[in-house]
């Protein structure tokens, strides 16, 4: 597992904060409704009705932690999908509005499972940025901090599919990163079991499917089942076909089932739509740059592979994002050796410089 799968795999399993509790009856019938149009919002990238969808729930039920963590389940998808932390502050005061806003109301009823839940999918979504930028000790503390809450419910008999997605990501992941430590004994294999939790998750859950589905993608392809993790990015893209971050699974199966032609297509069409993206900091563009390049000197196709990665140059990388994408930049320069091209001083700067 390089380090990019490495970052992802942990960012998944610290991916513990579905959309949903033990008792989705329990809800009140408008906050379930604008909870359910702000999730599909998101996956259709329009993050201001995702927005004001939330903000219906602050303003129905401002003592109620959910309306916070919509807020805040909409900053981190944007800051996913843009690859930028200009949201940081704005989602972190949202997380920590929702952990008070539930502490008050475990203080009188420690059994709500509403408040239980919205506290740790608020801690969850924490680590799960945090992880993003590889600040593992603190991303594992807020992680642990919702996966405890969760297992607690679970245990506590939940019925409810969407628990699952959860569980059943906690359950993979952590067996996948512990079979790379083969010397700590005692953990067993539950990859299998996540699996086909996640899968229980996108046929039956409520508030989940999507997200359950994009991260079943990712453990396809960690398992090398990319026949499987192609069919699972073709059945989200065409639900939700403006996602790119399905597009980028399907990319990444394409070419891992050697159909080099279709995933430079795949590429090329992220690429549309993420270079002319409002104040972007070419991170997405550099990756399905580097992509097209991949698949292209794959083909044997040199000439296309060294335009994208000379492309690449043009590009004025911060220095944050220039140490993210480090691996990427080394390999565009061993891409544009194979191609033919000079090294030297035309070299990419990768090592995190600005």
């Amino acid at each position: 597992m390089n380090k990019n799968a490495l970052i992802e795999a942990v960012s998944a399993l610290l991916l513990l904060c579905g959309v949903a509790s033990a008792q989705t009856q329990q809800l009140p019938a408008d906050m379930h409704g604008w909870a359910s149009a702000s999730v599909e919002c998101v996956f259709r990238e329009e993050y201001k009705g995702a927005e004001e969808e939330a903000k219906k729930i602050l303003r129905a039920y401002p003592e109620h932690p959910a309306g916070y963590f919509f807020m805040a389940a909409v900053a981190e998808s944007w800051m996913q999908r843009y690859q930028s932390n200009r949201r940081e502050a704005e989602f972190y005061r949202f997380c920590d509005q929702a952990v008070e806003k539930a502490e008050k109301i475990l203080a009188d009823n420690p059994n709500d499972d509403w408040a239980r839940f919205f506290m740790g999918g608020a801690e969850g979504y924490k680590g799960t940025f945090e992880a993003r930028y590889e600040r593992y000790i603190t991303a594992f503390r807020y992680g642990w901090k919702g996966v405890s809450i969760f297992l607690k419910m679970a245990s506590g008999g939940s019925s409810n599919p969407d628990i699952n997605f959860g569980i059943g990501t906690y359950d993979y992941w952590r067996s996948a990163l512990m079979k790379m430590l083969w010397w700590m004994p005692g953990v067993d294999d539950k990859r299998e079991v996540g699996i086909e939790k996640l899968k229980g998750v996108i046929k039956n859950g409520v508030y989940t499917r999507a997200a359950a589905g994009s991260v079943l993608i990712d453990v396809y392809l960690n398992e090398k089942r990319y026949e499987d993790a192609l069919s699972i990015a073709n059945d989200m893209g065409k639900k939700y076909p403006k996602a790119i971050i399905f597009m980028w699974g399907r990319a990444a199966a394409l070419h891992s089932l050697k159909r080099y032609e279709e995933a430079a297509a795949v590429y090329k069409t992220i690429y549309a739509r993420c270079e002319n993206d409002n104040n972007t900091n070419y991170y997405n563009a550099v990756k399905a740059r580097l992509g097209m390049a991949r698949a292209y000197i794959a083909l044997g196709k040199n000439g296309e592979a060294m335009e994208q990665v000379n492309a690449l140059a043009a590009y004025q990388l911060s220095k944050d994002i220039k140490k993210r994408l480090d691996p990427d930049l080394s390999e565009a320069n061993s891409i544009r050796k194979r191609a033919g091209g000079k090294s030297g001083g035309e070299e990419l700067a990768a090592d995190g410089g600005g």
